[in-house]
């Protein structure tokens, strides 16, 4: 079997479900549990905490995050319980663009006063340069086309102010047919059968992810392969 990389299939024509407005609230809702049950059990989880714990170590000071495309507010939280078993002070702010989903946010974060959350457009957010120390974006990136994604990467870099992450889904040619093959066996909510491949087949490779990040202006940075299909970019101001 050829292992490389099929070529990207992105159809902005085409969204992903959980993209597309009018999604019934709770088949959107069980969506979102499924992404979090995933990011618990296959390592979601614990690619930002290790760059959180290396940026930290930097600090000395509260920190304040800015997570991208927060869908549930997950991955704040998971930082917000980090700190608090650290003893550090953090402000996180969560952003998504999709109301529906900022909803289920407010309502996981409510016992979380570190955490406020936004509504913002990844393509056009508002705030000023180094005005966060650290950015997270999670599963987010693959949604866009390679321009856009190299618009993203430059303000993520211009926002923050010690150091950014980015994991995301990697193709090849094994996630795409493990994607399938759990859509058709496992997977009963319909956004997230259609997504699931489509994320994978959508996703971008180490190698192009990398090439995006230089035709952003970033220098200090690297790209490393994670388990279970996913990878990270993590750079330094």
């Amino acid at each position: 079997m050829n292992l490389r990389a099929p070529p990207r299939r992105f159809d902005p024509a085409v969204p992903e479900m959980m993209d597309r407005p009018g999604q019934d609230p709770l088949l959107l809702r069980e969506d979102l549990d499924v992404l979090q049950k995933i990011n618990r059990r296959l390592g979601g989880y614990r690619i930002p905490l290790r760059y959180l714990r290396e940026f930290a170590r930097e600090g000395g000071r509260p920190l304040t995050v800015l997570d991208l495309a927060t869908g549930a507010a997950d991955v704040p939280r998971e930082i917000a319980q980090w700190a608090r078993a650290a003893a550090i002070p953090v402000h996180i702010t969560a952003v998504d663009v999709n109301p529906d989903i900022l909803r289920v946010a407010r309502e996981a974060c409510a016992g979380w006063p570190e955490i406020t959350i936004e509504r913002q457009d990844l393509l056009s957010l508002p705030y000023p340069p180094a005005s966060f120390d650290l950015v997270f974006c999670a599963l987010a990136l693959h949604h866009f086309s390679g321009p856009d994604a190299v618009a993203i990467l430059r303000r993520i870099h211009d926002i923050a102010r010690v150091g950014y992450v980015v994991n995301d889904l990697r193709r090849s040619r094994v996630a795409i047919w493990l994607s399938r093959l759990m859509a058709r066996t496992i997977i009963s909510n319909p956004i997230a059968r259609f997504d699931a491949p489509a994320s994978c087949e959508r996703a971008f490779t180490v190698p192009e992810l990398r090439r995006l990040a230089q035709q952003a202006g970033l220098r200090k940075f690297r790209v490393r392969r994670h388990a279970v299909l996913r990878m990270a970019l993590a750079g330094r101001k």
